[in-house]
């Protein structure tokens, strides 16, 4: 009779063990889901990688002193390769446009990142995958420069 009392005590406790166990998975589970989506909100509001796949150059169509670094950096910040920062043919780009030079996947996931509704297809330069010709609608992209007041920094 004592050994069936022991034998259920120990059912009983192994029981707990796995009720224990149970719950520290599932509490783990959670911390790893609050993490992940604190990572994700931390991307969104500080500036979402792009890719560091993607060689571009920045050139500057808006006639603004400054605005073709200013892009070029905040690029930069997501890990984007700029290779060359210059001025555009000309300074009367109403729009931003992504001129693709190569055909990557990434060159439509950078439009789309920062809100370039216009991407062209030209074809291929050896040094660059796209070229970004900056427009007078810059502060509208999703870089994080709408507050930008003076480039005279």
């Amino acid at each position: 009779m004592a050994r069936a009392k022991k034998r259920s005590k120990r059912k009983r406790g192994g029981g707990r063990r796995i009720v224990v166990a149970a719950v520290a998975v599932a509490l783990v589970l959670c911390g790893a889901s609050v993490a992940v989506g604190v990572m994700n909100w931390f991307t969104r509001a500080y500036g979402e990688e792009i890719t560091d796949d993607l060689r571009i150059e920045v050139l500057n169509g808006t006639g603004e002193s400054g605005v073709g670094r200013l892009v070029a950096r905040a690029l930069m910040k997501r890990k984007v390769d700029v290779l060359f920062v210059d001025n555009a043919d000309r300074f009367d780009y109403m729009e931003t446009v992504i001129v693709a030079r190569k055909r990557k996947p990434e060159i439509g996931s950078l439009a789309e990142m920062i809100g370039c509704r216009r991407v062209e297809q030209l074809k291929e330069n050896g040094n660059v995958d796209a070229t970004l010709i900056v427009g007078d609608d810059y502060r509208s992209l999703n870089l994080g420069l709408g507050s930008v007041s003076s480039l005279s920094e």
